[in-house]
């Protein structure tokens, strides 16, 4: 067998298995097939408004609503934003036109004719490394961090994700900051499927990381405050204390870094 062919193999073994789950836990009502029609409709959206007067930029049609709901909030102030994956500098000039004026804006591409793109004088920094590559990250970090919003629009490959996010989350990103991921389909893709853990597996293993302190904990009293037997110190993984929220839209996941307190539980008499 050509070992070309094996990425393949295992990914439609591994797409069968997640179709034969999908039915098997979504019931018979949510997994029953429908035909789901194709259409045009206009884009919607701040964001929509300028990426159709731009140019040398790609992006699928339903990335805007999430741009608008993550991006929105920040318009105030400025901001520093890294996207991993330059392209052409389309969407460099996307986040110029649509973030506060004095906003830093860096990108990052393995192409060395990305570099055109460093425009200093207006605030558009590009820095040319491998996104999986922590030293080129560490330099990046120390030159233009922290960051306020992180935007992985680089390979899409499954390893080149994990390894950004897994690096950059916990080292890169500013307290109440997010991190976005776009492209997630590729995950399903065997063109992209480097090992089989996917970066959507990964965030499934974040939200279980969210609620790593409930694991050596059977029941509410361990939580409720003002109780005998409140846990004061639970052990659990840095990551617990630190992703917030997790969102997901179509082919784009959001996750933001906030400081958690340990929950509790109030009872109101």
């Amino acid at each position: 067998m050509d070992r070309n062919t094996l990425p393949f193999l295992r990914v439609a073994a591994r797409t069968r298995l997640r179709e034969r789950k999908l039915r098997r836990i979504l019931g018979p009502d949510l997994s029953r097939p429908v035909s789901w029609q194709a259409t045009d409709n206009p884009l919607v959206g701040e964001t929509a408004e300028i990426f159709e007067l731009s140019h040398d930029v790609h992006k699928w049609s339903q990335y805007f609503e999430a741009y608008d709901a993550v991006l929105a909030p920040l318009r105030d102030r400025p901001i520093r934003m890294l996207e991993i994956g330059v392209f052409r500098g389309g969407s460099l000039e996307m986040w110029r036109t649509y973030l506060h004026p004095d906003s830093v804006i860096v990108g990052v591409d393995i192409d060395p004719d990305c570099a055109r793109f460093d425009d200093p004088d207006r605030d558009i920094h590009v820095r040319i490394g491998p996104q999986q590559d922590t030293a080129f990250l560490r330099r990046v970090i120390d030159e233009f961090g922290p960051f306020d919003v992180i935007l992985d629009d680089g390979s899409h490959v499954n390893s080149h994700i994990i390894d950004s996010f897994t690096y950059l989350f916990p080292n890169a990103l500013a307290d109440n900051g997010t991190y976005m991921v776009e492209d997630i389909h590729a995950n399903y893709w065997w063109t992209h499927a480097d090992r089989s853990e996917t970066f959507v597996d990964l965030t499934k293993w974040l939200i279980d990381a969210m609620h790593a302190h409930y694991f050596d904990n059977i029941g509410e009293s361990a939580f409720h405050a003002g109780g005998a037997e409140r846990k004061q110190v639970v052990r659990v993984p840095f990551a617990t204390t630190i992703v917030g929220k997790i969102e997901f839209y179509d082919s784009v996941a959001v996750i933001h870094r906030r400081i958690r307190e340990l929950p509790r539980s109030i009872f109101r008499a």
